[in-house]
């Protein structure tokens, strides 16, 4: 067998293997990533601790009030809105139900049916589910803290330990690669961030135009779920888009307009300015933003796709700095970066391969001129 067929074979099976290992181990593998992204986040915050001299136990606890004001501002507002949610609940619970009448109606499936189940073991059964959720949420929001304290008390002796530990060139390649990582993942939070708020402004603000229930609420929804490229912003339509209906039926004016709407506004700015901005500042193409977000989507659920688009950027910058990878990291990033990237000559020869008719009125504008 080929050489290079049995190391790409080797290489297949070393990938699916590695997989299935942060699969059944995202127990502990998400609190650890997650840990080390929050700790990007408060880079700045954690350097200006360094500047002023500030001692490692006074920065750590900066960073830990910094992040549990967050938290506690985070569980206000969903304080609010479960009123909120719960107060529409109420308001049109007598509109849901007769809603769900004509759905059986026009199914043609007889109310009685669905009466003989036990909806309150349904509901105890789905009450279940979320305390599960919510304990392993707890257990591993615990777990994130735990090794965001340990990554805090070791941040400072980082650079020491890589000069102490490598010969010069490989400390300076390996201070680099991890500086260009902590850059580029800056640079990509601080760019979805605004690009998400403005899409949270331009949905809350037709919501509130229209008299759309808890317009807030799903402000904050399209916020946090634009940070999944493309699906969640598909996905932060839909919600708004059921209370309209719900709230306006029999008419289906407003709910259209709603629908209409949002699906501008996530198609505007959700699926066409946001993977060419972001890709564009990553130098990541996006095709490799959508298969990065199938794969840690599939590996880690609703965190992996949050965290799809940054762990595509690590493996890109590790690759472009080890020698036999670079075609790989050239492969990820975006048209413009290899254009770029290419050598001058390279470029005449594409723009000249690319326009033949352009050559022509060049040559017979050349032959005016004689």
């Amino acid at each position: 067998m080929n050489m290079k067929v049995l190391v790409g074979l080797v290489a297949l099976l070393s990938a699916i293997a590695l997989c299935t290992i942060l699969n059944l181990a995202s127990g502990v593998f998400i609190p650890l990533v997650v840990a080390w992204f929050i700790l990007q986040v408060f880079r700045p915050v954690i350097r200006l601790g360094w500047r002023i001299h500030l001692p490692p136990i006074l920065n750590i606890t900066l960073v830990f009030a910094i992040f549990f004001s967050v938290c506690v501002l985070g569980i206000y507002f969903c304080t609010l809105q479960a009123v909120e949610f719960n107060r529409a609940y109420n308001l049109y619970y007598s509109k849901l139900n007769m809603m769900f009448n004509n759905i059986l109606n026009a199914l043609n499936i007889p109310p009685s049916t669905i009466s003989n189940f036990n909806w309150l073991d349904l509901l105890g059964r789905y009450v279940r589910n979320i305390s599960e959720l919510v304990l392993a949420f707890s257990s591993k929001f615990v777990l994130t803290l735990v090794f965001l304290m340990f990554m805090l008390l070791e941040a400072p002796y980082v650079n020491e330990k890589i000069d102490k530990s490598f010969s010069g060139t490989s400390a300076f390649k390996i201070k680099n690669i991890l500086d260009t990582i902590s850059r580029q993942i800056s640079r990509y939070l601080g760019t979805l961030s605004l690009i998400s708020l403005a899409t949270a402004f331009c949905a809350w603000l037709v919501l509130v135009a229209l008299g759309v229930e808890l317009a807030s609420g799903w402000g904050v929804l399209t916020f946090l779920l634009n940070f999944i490229p493309t699906v969640g912003s598909i996905i932060a339509t839909i919600p708004p888009v059921l209370m309209a209906i719900l709230q306006f039926s029999p008419g289906l004016f407003k709910p259209l307009v709603v629908l209409i709407s949002l699906t501008a506004i996530q198609i505007t700015i959700g699926n066409v300015i946001t993977p060419k901005v972001v890709g564009d500042r990553l130098g990541l193409s996006p095709v490799v933003i959508l298969l990065s977000l199938l794969l840690w989507g599939t590996i880690w659920g609703i965190p992996g796709a949050l965290l799809s688009v940054p762990i595509a950027s690590i493996i890109k910058i590790v690759c472009e700095n080890i020698q036999p990878l670079r075609p790989i990291a050239v492969l990820m990033g975006s048209g413009e970066a290899a254009l770029l990237a290419a050598p001058p000559a390279s470029r005449e020869k594409k723009k000249h391969a690319a326009g033949p008719e352009v050559s022509a009125d060049d040559t017979r504008s050349s032959e005016k001129e004689e």
